[in-house]
């Protein structure tokens, strides 16, 4: 074989390669926007089982679009108002279960909220959906006394207001 046949063959395989490899920097740019937009989703998540477990009215409130929908055991709370008053009705019954006396229906100290098998989908420029499993594991002081209290599923329909992303629609299934 001749230098300028193998040289001719060297440059086809360098451009095929490169041609089947290669992403464009439109196709680039794209995906690197999925994956900032999937960790904005993922924090404002985040953000929500936070503002739960801590029962921060505010921070549970500031996962959601100021006219979110949120749908749980039948009931529709909608804008940010009636949903932070989700939290401050809990915070509202710990407090009394804790004063009426009664050991045996004390709230547990501690709860964690878990989300796993997540699917998050970009549908626009603006507007995602995410479903996951999810369980309440709540517990004492005692060492091994955690539980599963409840699980379920999330539903949801994401909007990007502002610059951020946010829950717009949220339904928790059974």
């Amino acid at each position: 074989m001749n230098i300028t046949r193998t040289a001719r063959i060297s440059a086809m395989a360098i451009a095929i390669f490169a041609a089947g490899c290669g992403r464009t920097p439109d196709r680039q740019a794209a995906s690197f926007q999925n994956y900032i937009d999937r960790q904005a989703i993922e924090t404002t998540l985040v953000r929500y089982s936070t503002g739960l477990d801590t029962l921060d009215a505010d921070v549970y409130a500031s996962a959601f679009t100021e006219d979110a929908e949120f749908m749980v055991e039948g009931n529709v709370y909608r804008g940010r108002n009636e949903i932070k008053k989700i939290i401050t009705d809990m915070e509202a019954s710990r407090a009394a279960r804790l004063a009426d006396n009664d050991p045996t229906n004390d709230p547990s100290p501690i709860m964690h909220h878990v989300m796993s098998n997540a699917v998050i989908d970009i549908v626009g420029a603006d507007s995602a959906r995410h479903h996951c499993y999810w369980m309440t594991v709540s517990g004492g002081p005692e060492l091994n006394s955690f539980r599963v209290a409840a699980e379920g599923r999330y539903e949801d329909e994401l909007a990007r207001r502002g610059g951020e992303w946010l829950i717009h629609r949220r339904k928790i299934v059974e």
